[in-house]
């Protein structure tokens, strides 16, 4: 009885002691632990407001990040490989024979009319083998390294961004069979190639915008995992074998890509415009088509814009991986 009642008696003796402290100089306060949610309140979970200046100069300081975590991804992916780097090259070859079969079957298809089939197609395999494939791994780039995002301090950005410098990097090895099939084709590049880094100057931020939006989304939403797969594949028939073009091969296309609706769609869908550019530089000789390509840039600046924010504002979701 007397060691409880001694006991008791101590214990509000500390109590005192920390409530007069916390009202002497507010140093320490007395709170139920219990009471402290686990996680935070439901309505506040979205409205996060990150500092978009900030995070961006933080992450340009980091930008070698990215290229340790992108030579990492290349070096696994390849390395255990019997061909090697040499599967860079027979990707896209097959995805050409594919297409080429598939189109093969289709009548009435006439390609790319006073350019070779092969070429026509090759050249916007090779267009969209950098937001393909920068699409396949970087929508995924976040769940597949949560291991690393519990141990690292830098920008969750550098993930989604060194899958497309991995595509990148892919992408430089794939024109290689472009210049083999130039030279079977005898078919010169026109002068009008030197425009080709302006497409990818509007392909680039597309590809960025969309490969930050769906990587952050697809944290909380995993069916986005199964979805993506499935539909790259008809966007890449719909972008690839019916783009917009300069000579309008495709009549069904021509009339519905017509009006008010074609500039939207060009906003819509950067990649068809991208495409049916550099198409019209490196095989026919056109330079930039503007009333495609400035639609197209206003697109590629608002999915970037759009794309980044979503990211940063879900940020704070991601710490579900960990």
């Amino acid at each position: 009885m007397g060691g409880s009642a001694e006991r008791s008696r101590g214990e509000i003796a500390l109590s005192t002691t920390v409530e007069s402290l916390s009202e002497e100089d507010g140093a320490l306060k007395v709170f139920d632990v219990s009471l402290v949610p686990a996680d935070p309140p439901e309505e506040q979970l979205y409205r996060h407001r990150p500092d978009m200046l900030h995070s961006a100069r933080e992450l340009l300081r980091r930008w070698d990040v990215m290229f340790t975590l992108a030579e990492r991804d290349i070096r696994a992916q390849y390395k255990q490989a019997v061909l090697g780097v040499a599967w860079a090259l027979l990707v896209p070859l097959v995805s050409l024979a594919i297409l080429t079969v598939l189109v093969s079957h289709v009548k009435g298809f006439n390609g790319g009319g006073q350019v070779p089939f092969i070429l026509w197609t090759y050249v916007g395999l090779l267009a969209w083998g950098l937001f393909g494939g920068a699409i396949g791994g970087g929508t995924n780039s976040l769940v597949s390294n949560k291991a690393l995002m519990a141990k690292s301090h830098f920008p969750r950005e550098c993930f989604p961004m060194s899958q497309i410098l991995e595509s990148a990097f892919t992408s430089m090895i794939a024109v290689i069979p472009l210049l083999i099939l130039l030279g079977v084709e005898g078919f010169a590049p026109k002068v009008t190639s030197v425009w080709a880094p302006l497409y990818l100057a509007v392909e680039i931020p597309f590809t960025l915008g969309l490969v930050f939006l769906v990587s952050s989304v697809i944290v909380t939403m995993r069916d986005l995992q199964q979805i993506v797969p499935i539909l790259m594949p008809f966007l890449m028939l719909i972008t690839v074998l019916k783009p917009l073009s300069v000579e309008q091969h495709h009549v069904l296309v021509a009339k519905f890509i017509t009006g008010w609706f074609r500039p939207v769609y060009c906003v819509l869908n950067p990649m068809a415009p991208v495409l049916s550019n550099f198409r019209a530089s490196i095989l026919l000789g056109f330079g930039p088509q503007w009333d495609l390509l400035v639609p197209a840039i206003v697109g590629s600046f608002l999915y970037l814009v759009g794309g980044y924010v979503v990211f940063k504002r879900l940020e704070v979701n991601f710490a579900d991986l960990t």
